[in-house]
């Protein structure tokens, strides 16, 4: 237990360091590459140069992310809102103090093309998951899960399954109230099994190939 423990708290600085030399690096560097690519150098560590996430699907993709959502959600990292020691020392930098530089980064994410293969679930149930869908997210996220940018709704269409799952089981346990109470009241209703077959059908949504899998209303294509 003492070496697993030791190898956490490793892991955990090393990409503390990773982080911070991904910061000082893209501060200094004078490329001739858009503002918002130089602003999303330090994600990169993380997020790939893609933006697509990590391959386990545990780091959200943010490409075609809603833009506003995205602005809502630096926002709430930098004020500790929201808790995760990655994202609070990538939003600590003096960079993202500057609205207009959350705007630009934040717009730049949104403009990159989603990802085409995401971690998706077993896809188990589908036609089940259809109806719960329909019924507890389609009102807000959209039949196709390409969210709301009026309402900072993000998209959810194509997440990665592991993160889904991840924010769905945060969001039953109410995430610190960042979720809205209907959605959280809905998913506390929920079985963890069926709570599971939801992130595996959201995984599946708007992802070419999976749209002959999924039933009902919410899995008509865009």
């Amino acid at each position: 237990m003492h070496m697993d423990y030791f190898y956490r708290r490793s892991s955990m600085h090393i990409s503390r360091l990773l982080l911070v030399c991904a910061l000082l690096g893209g501060a200094q560097s004078a490329t001739a590459s858009s503002p918002g690519s130089r602003l999303y150098a330090p994600c990169m560590v993380c997020h790939q140069a893609s933006a697509w996430g990590s391959a386990d699907g545990a780091i959200p993709s943010l490409a075609g992310q809603q833009r506003r959502y995205l602005e809502k959600q630096i926002a709430v990292f930098r004020s500790g809102a929201r808790v995760d020691p990655a994202m609070q020392t990538v939003t600590a930098h003096p960079t993202m103090s500057d609205p207009k530089n959350i705007a630009i980064l934040a717009s730049y994410l949104s403009k990159l093309a989603p990802n085409p293969n995401p971690v998706q679930g077993a896809g188990a149930h589908l036609l089940a998951a259809a109806d719960t869908y329909g019924h507890i997210c389609a009102a807000c996220h959209g039949i196709d899960g390409s969210g709301d940018a009026g309402n900072r709704v993000p998209r959810i269409a194509g997440q990665h399954y592991p993160y889904l799952r991840k924010q769905i089981e945060a969001a039953a346990e109410l995430h610190k109230n960042l979720a809205p109470p209907e959605m959280t009241s809905a998913l506390r209703g929920m079985r963890p099994e069926d709570r599971d077959v939801l992130a595996d059908y959201i995984s599946h949504l708007g992802v070419l190939g999976s749209s002959r899998n999924l039933g009902g209303p919410a899995g008509m294509g865009r």
